[in-house]
């Protein structure tokens, strides 16, 4: 962890550096006010404020430790340390491209994938490293503008209270402006084209990347697949990246079968394999893998193809 140093009248305090980068970060993404921080940290507005500007000239150490706790009970702890295991895939890199250049470029990009190739655990991975990065996730209750933008500021905050869709909508561009931040919509074949046109009006007026992630219907229902290509042409326009070219790489497996489960001999990588060019992909072979453990670990059989066999069929259930 790094440290900096800082003086004022007299007084020498270092700097959790890490640890000041996590706060402010959060405090910009809550749009928490320093009154409410104060109060949260049972602590004075003066004392945040000089905190938030590195020049608290009391026990900067004690001060940490209630930011610390802070952010234990508010931060979104999934993304402040990384998965036990993230393997760099053909997938991955690919679908990495995507987010980088949308993040760098504020461009729309398109990642299309079937389930079980890593999308997901990629754009997670994506957010702890750049942890400005808005992670959404659609699903069937988000199809219509008002839920997927209500997820949205439910990761940016700082917007307040308003009375209709379009007033919240105007105070979170307002928010997104000059940040240049990236909005990621994972499983975004769920919205419907009212959602990606408010998508659309955020992306036009915020000039903030955004990324969707999603099977590979998504594109072709902006191509017009289903017979709507008018009303997806604006969005259809400014996909400027996409990235839809997915294959299952023994090389790939076998990296994340091994770190996993680096014993595996090559009898059962292979079977893996195979299990991965099935349905469900990577996340069937995992799966698959762990069941085959659990019962290894509790049972001491040997972890080999029979064991592989046995949990695929408690699996699938035959």
């Amino acid at each position: 962890m790094g440290s900096q140093t800082a003086v004022k009248e007299g007084v020498n305090s270092v700097y959790n550096e890490e640890l000041h980068a996590r706060f402010l970060l959060w405090r910009d993404q809550s749009g928490q006010s320093i009154s409410n921080i104060a109060r949260k940290m049972n602590s004075s507005t003066a004392r945040v404020s000089q905190y938030i500007n590195k020049i608290y000239p009391g026990n900067v150490e004690e001060l940490e430790k209630d930011a610390l706790s802070l952010l234990r009970r508010e931060e979104d702890l999934e993304f402040v340390t990384g998965p036990q295991v993230f393997c760099k895939t053909k997938a991955s890199t690919l679908i990495w491209e995507v987010l980088q250049y949308c993040d760098q470029k504020q461009k729309m990009g398109a990642a299309l994938a079937p389930s079980g190739t890593g999308k997901t655990e990629t754009c997670k991975e994506y957010k702890r490293q750049n942890r400005a990065t808005i992670f959404v996730t659609a699903d069937v209750t988000t199809k219509t503008p008002s839920q997927i933008l209500r997820r949205i500021i439910e990761q940016v905050g700082g917007v307040g209270q308003k009375s209709s869709t379009s007033e919240f909508l105007q105070a979170l561009i307002e928010r997104l402006k000059g940040t240049n931040r990236l909005i990621i919509i994972d499983d975004a074949h769920f919205l419907s084209w009212e959602a990606f046109e408010l998508i659309r009006k955020i992306h036009d007026c915020a000039r903030i990347g955004i990324v969707y992630t999603g099977q590979e219907r998504l594109y072709e229902q902006m191509k017009g697949a289903e017979g709507r290509a008018y009303l997806f042409d604006q969005i259809y326009s400014r996909i400027a990246i996409k990235r839809d070219k997915f294959q299952i790489l023994k090389k790939d497996a076998q990296e994340i079968v091994q770190s996993l489960c680096p014993e595996l001999d090559k009898e059962c990588i292979d079977f893996l394999y195979r299990r991965a060019k099935g349905k469900g992909r990577y996340r069937a072979m995992t799966n698959l893998l762990d069941v085959a453990m659990e019962i290894h670990k509790q049972f001491k059989t040997s972890l080999g193809v029979p064991l592989l066999q046995e949990a695929e069929r408690f699996l699938i259930g035959t």
